[in-house]
């Protein structure tokens, strides 16, 4: 237990005379690298945090959260709108198709929807960079494309294209190509890799071309309830349901994964850092050796020694730790910019080749705390074993030659 005598003399300790030149060196090194250890893990983990938060946003913001197959009566679907958790159901279709123009041809996925119940369903009506989504609605079977894909066809709004979809047979049994004729709404530009692949069609005309019957997708307040919901709806049988997590689980769980590494090899830092205490902790035990044994005299307890030692060591961590966080926080809010000006300086793009055009960035009061305690549980750990051994210095030993 640290009492309120520990603390006194510990902190008298962290600042006594005898401290100065290398003992002074070695403290003031080791708080420079909790500073350091503490700025690189706030910067790192909300830079990775602005990374997750965009990926999530622009793929999970265009693609469905959940899809149910099941009775295509409006009642059900109706009522399936009304649950706590859902904030948006309408008719889908999900297809694999091929373009063809120019000599050139590119497999995709189609979104057979209603255009004009998709603002309520993605973001993609606020990426459309050419045409618009009202077009689908014309009878010549029309399609938004992403950007990447009519630059690599090499159309504009209005050209005609081939699209070859895999339907069933009569019985059921194999699989054949159809083809139909269709022509170019649009583009839009989501900013991820489903620009590359994901095209947009009208859902009646979808259907015409495939002879495949609708699903429903459903948009929910929290995307991270999909799976429970879709073990609730999945419950009694009657429908279908795969969520966001099947086909995009494993991308997400990468990013979280890559984030809890980069986490701990930055720890790495304050752990060095804390190399530094041990060091200090254990020159200033082998100097104060006639104050241990006075203070062991008049009554202090081996515990009593133990936490002087403690509160010493963490009279260095601290303030690293406090200067650390007051250093980083800002500068992980303003990374955006101060990158940015990095780049216009350098004249080259740390995003180039990416669907980002800049580092984005998303500081979280949570990762700050893990942060705070972690910081505080490696420097509490570094200060124990030279704290362990003053406490062992016998009176008698320190008094010897006095």
């Amino acid at each position: 237990m640290i009492t309120g005598v520990a603390v006194v003399i510990g902190l008298r300790y962290a600042r006594s005379p005898t401290s100065k030149g290398y003992l002074s060196f070695i403290s003031m090194a080791s708080l420079l690298g909790l500073v350091l250890g503490v700025v690189a893990l706030t910067v790192v983990v909300s830079v990775m945090n602005g990374f997750d938060r965009e990926l999530k946003r622009r793929i999970l913001d265009v693609m469905p959260h959940l899809v149910v197959t099941g009775p295509e009566e409006i009642d059900w679907m109706m009522s399936l709108s009304k649950h706590p958790e859902v904030e948006a159901v309408a008719p889908f279709i999900e297809q694999s198709g091929l373009l063809m123009a120019n000599g050139t041809s590119h497999l995709v996925s189609i979104y057979g929807i209603l255009p004009e119940q998709e603002a309520n369903m993605s973001i993609l009506p606020t990426t459309i960079i050419t045409g618009s989504l009202a077009a689908l609605d014309d009878p010549e079977h029309r399609l938004l494309l992403g950007e990447p894909i009519v630059n690599y066809l090499g159309l504009n709004v209005g050209d005609e294209l081939s699209l070859v979809l895999p339907t069933l047979s009569a019985q059921g049994r194999t699989l054949k190509p159809t083809l139909g004729r269709v022509r170019v709404a649009g583009s839009f530009a989501a900013g991820s890799e489903l620009d590359s692949r994901l095209v947009l069609m009208n859902l009646e005309h979808l259907k015409q071309l495939s002879g495949q019957g609708h699903q429903y997708r459903v948009r929910l307040r929290d995307i991270f309830a999909a799976p429970l919901l879709a073990r609730e709806l999945s419950a009694d049988g009657e429908v279908s349901v795969r969520d966001w997590t099947t086909t995009q689980g494993d991308f997400f769980q990468t990013v979280k994964m890559e984030k809890i590494m980069m986490f701990v090899l930055l720890s790495f830092v304050i752990a060095v850092a804390s190399f530094g205490i041990v060091s200090g902790l254990s020159m200033m035990v082998n100097t104060k050796k006639k104050e241990i044994a006075v203070l062991r005299t008049i009554g202090l307890s081996a515990h009593g020694v133990m936490a002087v030692f403690v509160v010493q060591g963490m009279a260095i961590a601290v303030p690293g730790l406090i200067l650390g966080m007051l250093l980083g926080m800002p500068l992980a809010l303003y990374i955006t910019d101060l990158m940015a000006v990095i780049e216009s300086i350098g004249g080259a793009s740390m995003v180039k080749g990416t669907y980002f055009d800049q580092i984005p960035t998303d500081l979280r009061l949570a990762d700050q705390l893990v942060i705070l305690l972690v910081t505080l549980l490696i420097s509490l750990g570094a200060t124990l074993y030279p704290s362990y051994q003053a406490s062992r210095l016998s009176p008698a030993e320190g008094l010897r030659y006095e």
